[in-house]
């Protein structure tokens, strides 16, 4: 975990990460002085998961074509010249063009379905398998400590600069990102002499899925608890601060930050104890599933702030070590270009199913009450444990690395 690749990714991400933030700070102020239309600024992620989708889909394609590390370098440098076709736009014009600010989003997230994959599945070539879990854990503390403080901060520039400046920051944090990645060094990929047909290609990490009984099993456990993660959204959020605690807005951001205060102190757990958690795969997903069950039916009753912000904090605990778990998993039983294309399907799968998924709770806490909504989300976690527990024998690493070996020949690369 120590290799000079490793720390390159992992700066590299860090860049790009608060880049994104500060991407999308700037981008809604933008929007809003151009419009100063609410159904503008609701565009911004409507068109960012549509997009994201689209491209996660068709990611395989350009997998198959490519080798991981020059897909991400060269996506992350055309992010970067957007971004400044984007600066330059600004500067010369300034209003009535909010239709090409929206063609630039859509474009440059057209580049991030593609990039996430890609990055996910560099990491087994860079660590090794018995390092694997601390690694994948050091890097979520990373990403969800920079969310944490990406947001204030980028809030706090907001109101000394504008708009302008925010985007020509993230052009630089993104020029950075870029540099630090292309100094990653991956072992040479061999490549198929006939490419596969565009249908293949596109349909082989489905087909990878339905062949490799673990990650079939973990795609639909995370699909069961998306479906129950959006109460933890804004618009869910704001509701319960006014009818459960009865407390004013700023709460909202109190149970936020102490939400991934939990998956911070999440990650670091996984840090200190990954052998001890990869020795017991299994125990840890169906009992980390089991108490998220509990603690969302604690929260959504609970009129407490004080309480509400401490079962927020803990629900974030098992929330992220079962994300590194599965992270795990995927590595070891898939090789790289194999899992950058499930990864592929598994982020358009989870973007859907997210979209879908606000919409319907949102509903729920429109027609019965935000208590019923949180009432929902619990049942399908414990759904999801019973689902989990019912397919145990999936999460057993060596079975599944012997089922794994069985199809091997099968998969499709």
């Amino acid at each position: 975990m120590k290799n000079t690749s490793f720390r390159c990714l992992w700066i590299g991400q860090a860049f790009a990460n608060l880049g994104d933030i500060f991407y999308v700070v700037g981008l809604i102020s933008l929007l809003y002085n151009l419009t100063g239309s609410a159904f503008y600024l609701s565009l911004l992620p409507f068109i960012t998961t549509i997009f994201r989708f689209i491209s996660s889909l068709l990611a395989p394609l350009v997998i198959d074509r490519f080798p991981l590390k020059r897909i991400i370098v060269q996506s992350q440098w055309w992010k970067t010249i957007l971004l400044v076709c984007l600066g330059i736009f600004i500067i010369s014009f300034d209003h009535g063009f909010s239709v090409a600010v929206i063609f630039f989003i859509a474009l440059i997230s057209l580049l991030d379905g593609v990039a996430a994959p890609v990055s996910a599945a560099l990491v087994p070539q860079l660590v090794p398998k018995e390092e694997r879990m601390k690694a994948n854990g050091f890097l979520n503390v990373i990403t969800q400590t920079i969310f944490v403080a990406g947001w204030p901060l980028g809030s706090v520039l907001l109101i000394s600069t504008n708009s302008s400046f925010i985007i020509w920051l993230t052009v630089l944090l993104y020029a950075v990102s870029t540099i630090y990645t292309g100094r990653i060094k991956v072992p040479e990929q061999t490549t198929d002499p006939v490419a596969p047909s565009n249908w293949d290609s596109i349909k082989s990490g489905w087909v990878a899925i339905r062949q490799i009984p673990t990650i079939r099993t973990l795609i639909s456990i995370d699909f069961i608890t998306t479906l129950a993660s959006s109460v933890w959204v804004a618009a869910v959020i704001y509701i319960y601060v006014e009818q459960n605690l009865q407390l004013g807005e700023e709460w909202w951001g109190y149970i936020n930050t102490s939400y991934f205060v939990g998956m911070i102190f999440s990650g670091l757990i996984v840090i200190r104890f990954a052998k001890l958690l990869e020795k017991y795969i299994g125990f840890f997903i169906t009992f980390g599933l089991f108490l998220s069950s509990l603690l969302i039916l604690f929260f959504g009753t609970t009129s407490i702030p004080a309480l509400a912000l401490l079962l927020a904090c803990l629900y974030g605990l098992p929330e992220q070590i079962r994300e590194v778990i599965y992270t795990k998993l995927f590595q070891d039983h898939a090789t790289e270009k194999t899992l950058a294309k499930i990864h592929a399907v598994w982020g358009a799968v989870i973007n859907l199913t997210f979209a879908g998924s606000v919409l319907l709770l949102g509903f729920i806490t429109e027609t019965y009450s935000v208590k019923t909504t949180f009432q929902f989300s619990s049942t399908l976690i414990f759904l999801a444990f019973l689902y989990a527990t019912f397919k145990r024998n999936d999460l057993h690493g060596k079975q599944c690395d012997q089922s794994l070996s069985s199809k091997s020949s099968n998969l499709p690369r």
